[in-house]
């Protein structure tokens, strides 16, 4: 388990996940042209974890060696990094993206559930009033009860389901991680597995050129910086300073503030449905962060008098 955070970062830590949305946001409309430039999800996947895994390696403190680490935790947060996306890419190959989006971010559902039922956290009912919350406002951003669903794919069901895995266990194996290796160490593993899994993945596909192609390039660079590295340093930092149930619902932000970098750089309208779902999130997030500040607040005056009431007799 991770140190009693200070109060410092308690209170820094659901807006370091704000802005690691809001880049997260940012870099689905740069992916998206990039794709439309002919470069392969597989492809940007890999490139974005070779750039993550080099950037973290290059920082002192990811380098530090620790002896009799969990391995296989490791080998699992990668596992769990890079198959976040590649699920959600086939999803949205097979179904209609806002179903694949809603299936996604039914992740934090299985943290809230994971750490009740298996871990013995309790859960307050604000964190689950808001946990209920996130996930209206994420089906009403997609505008999914104004949609005409069909029949859905069942491959494309499932790959959205697993992408609500693949964030719920990257959430909850971050915490465990960092634990061991500390944020940036953490990262740089995880990233690593991940970087290899991909290589993997796209040698039978050949070299992937358009990668390489100047007018792809510096896109490429911002995914793999400002829409990657930077993102999941914030995010795994903060689940430092407040539980990963809280962390995971701070993030469906990305899917309000993705809705809004589209309006203003592909000029697509928001719809009143969506302004009411990005005003839930926006309200899940509020209650996480007061509802984290409160906690810490008990914690510090609990410490500030370790030995009140200790002889009152019952």
């Amino acid at each position: 388990m991770s140190r009693p955070p200070g109060a410092a970062g308690s209170a820094l830590a659901v807006p370091a996940i704000a802005l690691a949305a809001a880049l997260w946001a940012t870099n689905g409309v740069v992916a998206s042209s990039l794709f439309d430039a002919g470069v392969t999800p597989v492809a940007l996947a890999l490139a974005r974890a070779v750039v993550t895994a080099a950037g973290l390696a290059l920082l002192p403190a990811a380098r530090r060696r620790v002896p009799g680490g969990p391995s296989a935790q490791v080998v699992a947060l990668g596992l769990g990094i890079a198959s976040v996306n590649g699920t959600y890419y086939l999803a949205i190959e097979r179904l209609p993206v806002a179903v694949a989006i809603v299936l996604q971010y039914t992740g934090p559902a299985l943290v809230v559930a994971w750490t009740a039922f298996a871990l013995h956290r309790p859960v307050g009912a604000p964190v689950g009033a808001a946990l209920a919350a996130a996930l209206a406002g994420v089906v009403l951003v997609t505008e999914l009860p104004a949609g005409s669903v069909g029949r859905l794919d069942a491959v494309g069901v499932a790959m959205g389901l697993g992408a609500a895995v693949s964030f719920a266990a990257y959430t909850l194996l971050s915490e465990r991680a960092r634990a061991a290796y500390g944020t940036l160490g953490a990262l740089r593993r995880g990233f690593t597995v991940a970087a290899l899994f991909w290589a993997a993945v796209q040698l039978p596909l050949g070299w992937p050129d358009a990668l390489f192609e100047p007018g792809n390039v510096g896109r490429v660079a911002y995914v793999g910086v400002f829409g990657t590295l930077v993102p999941f340093l914030l995010f795994v930092w903060a689940i430092g300073h407040v539980r990963s149930e809280r962390a995971s619902i701070a993030a469906t932000l990305e899917p309000v503030l993705g809705a809004l970098a589209a309006w203003f750089w592909l000029d697509q309208s928001l719809s009143p449905m969506q302004l009411a779902g990005g005003a839930l999130v926006v309200a899940a997030v509020v209650v996480v962060q007061a509802t984290a500040a409160s906690a810490q607040a008990q914690a510090r005056s609990a410490r500030r008098s370790p030995m009140r009431g200790a002889n009152l007799k019952p």
